[in-house]
């Protein structure tokens, strides 16, 4: 004979289960645009860059001792035998040639590291904030986990590179060239990245709130479950770009180009799109859809260019 198990005991069941589940993180359909972000984008206290930085926050971020994971002080790097762990703080470090070496985890805050070149190099995990790294090529190097806060990366070179789970907040980007580069997971959040090519790259999982991204190239790069913003795309590349997932609130793409583009997911709230290409742009399950694109959507797509918008700045 079955036995009728009482209601009240099913439900106490279901409460202790679920009391004993650990909590997820994993997105659904129902929660994708809720949990990958803070309610809402922080532009608190950002980062500004270097040279609007006052002297006084830039002494005290340099001078300050970092120890090694076992407690023992940094020995003291030389640039003609660069070895991990080292302390390169305010060193001359011009011209050096780094191809191929290894200096992971080492201190470079406040040096010189200009034209330098460190190709196929390790430096991971190390700190560059307030580092003057401007026309060094890193191609196919090793700079993933490193603080490059507040230093100026002009026109670097780190194509095929990994600088993922990297910090960039107001980091001068202007004019860097990071082609197939993997970016994952990193802070950029209030940083210069005007006029630079990041084609086939991959930011994805990034924050990049207040960003200029003025006339950078994006062809083929991942932008998908990152945040975006406040920040400016006025007339950028972003052929066959994907923003899958991302939000992108207050965005200004002015011009840009967005042929064959992916906004599948995104949240396109206040965006203004005035003079966009657009040409099978996606925008299947898109959310807070400008009324002024909403209707130029056919199939979940648009052709064309959207004449309505505002072009004041």
């Amino acid at each position: 004979m079955i036995r009728r198990i009482p209601s009240s005991v099913l439900i106490l069941s279901l409460i202790l289960i679920l009391s004993i589940l650990p909590s997820c993180n994993f997105i659904t359909e129902d929660n994708s645009h809720s949990i990958l972000y803070e309610p809402v984008p922080d532009t608190s206290n950002m980062f500004q860059l270097a040279n609007f930085t006052s002297k006084s926050i830039r002494k005290a971020v340099v001078s300050e001792e970092i120890f090694l994971e076992n407690g023992k002080k940094r020995n003291k790097g030389i640039a003609a035998v660069p070895q991990d762990n080292d302390d390169f703080r305010l060193a001359d470090l011009d011209e050096v040639y780094w191809n191929r070496e290894s200096v992971q985890n080492s201190d470079f805050r406040g040096s010189s590291f200009r034209s330098a070149h460190a190709e196929n190099a390790d430096l991971s995990h190390s700190d560059f904030r307030f580092s003057d790294m401007r026309w060094s090529s890193f191609d196919s190097s090793d700079l993933s986990n490193c603080l490059f806060s507040r230093g100026t990366l002009f026109r670097i070179f780190v194509n095929d590179a990994s600088l993922e789970n990297s910090d960039f907040r107001g980091a001068n980007m202007f004019g860097v060239r990071g082609h197939r580069t993997n970016f994952r997971n990193s802070d950029f959040t209030n940083a210069l990245m005007k006029e630079s090519e990041f084609t086939d790259a991959d930011f994805t999982g990034s924050k990049m709130v207040h960003v200029k991204f003025i006339i950078t190239v994006f062809a083929g790069a991942k932008l998908d479950s990152s945040d975006f913003s406040y920040s400016d795309f006025t007339g950028a590349g972003l052929e066959e770009t994907s923003f899958v997932n991302s939000r992108l609130w207050n965005v200004d793409f002015r011009g840009a180009h967005l042929q064959d583009a992916d906004f599948t997911g995104a949240d396109i709230k206040d965006c203004n799109f005035f003079a966009v290409e657009f040409v099978n742009t996606n925008f299947t399950d898109a959310i807070n859809i400008p009324p002024e694109i909403q209707e130029l959507i056919v199939d979940n797509k648009i052709t064309g260019v959207c004449s309505v918008g505002s072009n004041d700045d």
